[in-house]
């Protein structure tokens, strides 16, 4: 089963999977999620890459989904 990465991007959630040059840190989505998901809060931000926009954000504002139907 894959896992979408959600962002809360500027009041609106976005499926970072949906952008195939979306970057988490240095990495795609899902390799971010599986390599170091775990750790989400080590740091203080995420650095997100998503449709030509760089983005800075709090760790609370990324969503894990395991299907393709989120709840919001």
């Amino acid at each position: 089963m894959s896992k979408d990465v959600y962002a809360c991007l500027l009041g609106k959630w976005e499926c970072l999977n949906s952008d195939p040059h979306a970057l988490v840190w240095e990495s795609d989505p899902q390799t971010w999620w599986k390599e170091q998901g775990q750790d989400l809060f080590k740091y203080d931000y995420v650095n997100i890459f998503y449709k030509d926009v760089e983005y800075r954000i709090h760790p609370s504002f990324i969503q894990i989904v395991n299907d393709s139907n989120p709840p919001f």
